[in-house]
């Protein structure tokens, strides 16, 4: 069984202000020229922890393509990742790992035909499972060749209206922490330390990694 997994969405805010980003990076001396770079370093950490773990920080959205008729592209990056489920995979018995954690809530679930053409399927034919875990997944009767499935991911969803706003202090500490020796680690470019701050940063949130097995 094949997977296609695609960021739609990125999230509205970094769960890391500027400020707190230059106040660990000690940049903090009234300069501003170096804030675009802060702020996509920021970016990059998070990213960089969430591609670690298979965790997602603050509300952003995903879309799960899986099926025996999908083509995995051999690649991976922060926005998409792609390959096989390993063993025996049946989505009925064992439902579907939906592959980023914690999931907030299901957007869309469907059948995909072979021309691509979309069917929503019966809400009453599936069922989110584990949703807060390490490992959730789509169970039910979900006997389609290939499936679609759009949902939202992160610690901190968006709350609100008009316009939801995810609170950063929902984010465990651990990740943000090992965000900020990551980015200090880039930040600096200390030959001898940047290995020391990446080991570091990769054993605070060793714990948290949701690895799910695939070929």
């Amino acid at each position: 069984m094949n997977f296609v997994l695609e960021r739609v969405t990125q999230p509205v805010i970094e769960c890391i202000s500027l400020e707190q980003m230059r106040l660990h990076l000690r940049a903090y001396d009234g300069v501003t020229a170096e804030d675009d770079a802060i702020e996509a370093l920021t970016k990059a950490a998070r990213e960089w922890v969430e591609d670690y773990t298979g965790r997602a920080l603050v509300e952003q959205r995903w879309r799960l393509t899986v099926g025996n008729n999908v083509i995995p592209f051999g690649y991976t990056d922060s926005n998409t990742v792609s390959g096989i489920y390993a063993g025996v995979f049946s989505p009925t018995a064992a439902g579907i790992p939906l592959r980023k954690s914690p999931v907030i809530a299901l957007v869309s679930v469907a059948s995909v035909d072979s021309l691509g053409v979309e069917t929503a399927l019966d809400v009453a034919d599936y069922t989110l499972m584990d949703a807060a875990s390490k490992w959730p997944k789509l169970a039910g009767s979900l006997g389609a060749d290939t499936l679609r499935i759009v949902y939202s991911a992160g610690f901190a969803p968006g709350v609100g209206s008009p316009d939801p706003t995810p609170d950063p202090a929902l984010v465990p500490e651990r990740f943000k922490f090992a965000m900020k020796l990551y980015a200090e680690a880039l930040y600096d470019r200390d030959e001898k330390l940047m290995p020391l701050l990446l080991e570091a940063a990769a054993n605070i949130i060793k714990p948290e990694r949701a690895d799910l097995q695939i070929a």
